[in-house]
């Protein structure tokens, strides 16, 4: 979390930064070390210079947020909503093969129907149906999507899990020769707690908006699902996820699903199958990051005990009042 400490002992050997981009402050955060992490805000939601650079088309936030509020909705678009790190190839995977009513893999990445990574002209030349996804939150996507109550997907994961999946995937893409978070996992738990669980809107005001509009909205389409309960119980999430498509099935296709996505077998198919073209390019070894371990509590192997317990006190002051339930074990 940004402290006056941190702010102080930093500014001596401190990068220089712009001021601003596409318009907007760059505002700083600083890690347990004092590193300085650069960020524009849009709407509340903070996004990393490094993301910024590599990954969104143009390198223009600002434009490219309008051109996704203004995608117009397609009859049959079904869009996958998650927090980063919390099972969008999994569950991207899984619609694939359950509209096509194929238990096959797509040789192409979810990146391809991902909303962050797509122009207009790319979301518009896209066949359909479209399984499209994005980690932005509510109040960032389509308005004609939401207007027409086409479906959403949403799936959720344990924090703690997510922080440490996050960290991971930080040290993963590069910006420049190096990475865009360098630094250990004990000081990146300071960049979570102002990025990820801020107040202006990290991972719990993601959850609990949706939570919100799910409860404001009961006739929306909408199927909130947990990552833990997918790898508890994948045939029984699966099945949801049909019924919830209309896709008719059977128990031996929902059967084969699941064992093509079971998640060792999806990392083999993204190693031999897929033209991951997008994240090697972003990558800072040049090799696919996206699926690391794909486990229910891998948090124990990182958080101190110290750490642990003031997670779950901030954990449990940002929740406050919401009936989301979440698993940090199996």
């Amino acid at each position: 979390m940004t402290t006056k400490e941190n702010e102080t002992s930093s500014k001596s050997d401190q990068p220089s930064f712009p001021k601003e981009i596409n318009g907007l402050p760059v505002e700083i955060d600083y890690d347990g070390a004092g590193r300085p992490f650069p960020s524009v805000s849009v709407d509340d939601k903070k996004f990393s210079l490094g993301i910024i650079k590599t990954m969104v088309p143009g390198g223009n936030i600002v434009q490219h947020v309008q051109t996704i509020r203004n995608i117009i909705a397609r009859d049959d678009d079904v869009l996958i909503c998650t927090y980063p790190k919390s099972g969008t190839h999994w569950i991207w995977e899984i619609v694939s093969m359950l509209r096509k009513r194929k238990a096959e893999y797509d040789p192409r990445i979810k990146e391809t129907a991902m909303l962050e990574f797509l122009s207009k002209d790319q979301m518009e030349a896209m066949e359909s149906p479209r399984n499209l996804n994005t980690h932005f939150p509510l109040r960032m996507l389509p308005k004609d999507l939401l207007e027409k109550k086409r479906k959403i997907i949403h799936v959720m994961r344990n924090p703690k899990d997510v922080a440490v999946s996050l960290y991971h995937h930080f040290k993963s893409l590069k910006i420049g020769e190096g990475s865009v978070y360098p630094g250990t996992f004990s000081e990146y738990l300071s960049l979570f707690y102002s990025l990820d669980m801020g107040a202006k809107g990290g991972w719990n005001k993601y959850v609990t908006d949706f939570e919100k509009f799910a409860k404001d909205n009961p006739d929306y389409p909408i199927l909130p699902l947990y990552f833990e309960d997918i790898k508890e119980d994948p045939k029984r999430e699966i099945t949801k996820v049909a019924k919830f498509l209309d896709v008719p099935y059977t128990e031996e296709f929902i059967t084969a699903v699941a064992e093509r996505c079971d998640f060792e077998n999806l990392k083999k198919a993204h190693q031999e199958i897929k033209d991951d073209y997008i994240t090697r390019k972003v990558a800072h070894d040049g090799k696919q990051f996206m699926y690391r371990k794909g486990i229910v509590g891998d948090w124990k192997n990182w958080f101190t005990v110290a750490q642990n317990e003031l997670f779950d006190e901030t954990f449990e002051r940002w929740m406050s009042g919401s009936e989301l339930k979440f698993k940090f074990s199996l």
